[in-house]
């Protein structure tokens, strides 16, 4: 992520798709990377790959800045076990 920052662009509402393999069984790990956030919608199962090897969890959280969204991103992929953010 990069790029001159949009003004009136923040705050905003992002909203992350944490792509998981289907034994993934941390939630605790992904409450301690969204620790500090505005979370507005709280984690919740999204939808299942076809063959249901993956699966996704949905989060929203509100940002105040860019910075702030790269540190939650970053955040997130840190996570074992997190395979890709949408």
């Amino acid at each position: 992520m990069s790029g001159a920052p949009v003004p009136g662009a923040y705050p905003a509402v992002h909203h992350f798709g944490i792509v998981v393999k289907q034994s993934f069984d941390d939630p605790a790990a992904l409450a301690a990377a969204l620790a500090g956030c505005d979370v507005v919608t709280p984690l919740h199962d999204g939808q299942r790959s076809r063959r249901g090897t993956y699966r996704t969890l949905r989060v929203s959280v509100r940002v105040d800045s860019r910075e702030r969204l790269e540190a939650v991103d970053a955040s997130l992929r840190a996570v074992a076990g997190v395979m890709m953010l949408l």
